[in-house]
């Protein structure tokens, strides 16, 4: 099973302001998929937690020509571009509708023994993954140093609904607080084209943290740290909307 697809309908409950999935969600969804196809060709984390090993989700891209709109249906393929004793590189592919391609992300998984708390060898697993002689479209996610003195500093303190299974703040909160740095009119004429997020160290439920911002009307760079601890970085790319979206006043 090198390929793996699932096919998804868009209700109006799952989209943002501008009646397209939400990036967070998105997200979300490439996360599902990968564990899903990770499961089924007996590499998934029930797999790996036999020897005290666990994936943990290292650095995700995503980079879309359009966004899924309300009520239609899209679809996601996902494949592995490459492997080794300790990461996987996985490629998630978005269709419309139509089964037209309108974006890609790469997620990169690294694995840890979960006792220990270092790198886990997958040696003995690597036979059951075969990689795709597909390639993915995108470039490979980019390295995101310190932003240095920012133009924009807010506080956060992580609330339970930030928390997920493992008790550590969920992965894509981190890039709700990220959108949540502009207003809806700014999304009303920009839409994200582009977004690399890594992750460097795990919060928890009642870390006060700061969201560090840097750039430009079209690039912005974001920090999220704890005690001087950058636990995520990342880095958001705009383009303009083809045609603005005018609210409907009721």
């Amino acid at each position: 099973m090198t390929e793996y697809k699932v096919d998804f309908f868009l209700s109006a409950a799952e989209c943002n302001a501008q009646q397209e999935i939400s990036l967070p969600l998105l997200a979300q969804r490439l996360i599902d998929i990968s564990t899903a196809h990770a499961s089924a060709i007996g590499v998934g984390y029930e797999h790996l937690l036999k020897d005290n090993n666990a994936w943990v989700l290292s650095r995700l891209s995503i980079e879309l020509t359009r966004f899924p709109s309300i009520n239609k249906p899209y679809s996601l393929v996902t494949w592995v571009e490459d492997l080794n004793r300790h990461y996987s590189e996985r490629i998630v592919e978005l269709r419309d509708d139509l089964g037209e391609a309108i974006g890609y992300g790469r997620l990169t998984w690294v694995a840890i023994n979960i006792v220990s708390r270092r790198p886990a060898d997958l040696t003995p697993l690597l036979h059951k993954v075969t990689p795709s002689n597909r390639r993915c479209p995108i470039e490979r996610h980019p390295r995101l140093g310190s932003i240095g003195i920012p133009d924009h500093v807010t506080m956060y303190k992580f609330q339970y609904s930030d928390i997920d299974f493992n008790r550590h703040v969920n992965s894509t909160r981190y890039i709700q607080f990220i959108l949540d740095r502009w207003g809806v009119s700014h999304y009303d004429l920009n839409r994200v084209s582009r977004f690399d997020i890594s992750y460097h160290a795990e919060a928890h439920f009642e870390d006060v943290v700061e969201v560090r911002c840097k750039g430009d009307e079209e690039t912005q760079d974001v920090e999220i740290a704890r005690d001087g601890v950058v636990c995520t970085r990342a880095r958001i790319k705009f383009c303009p909307r083809s045609l603005p979206i005018i609210p409907v006043k009721n």
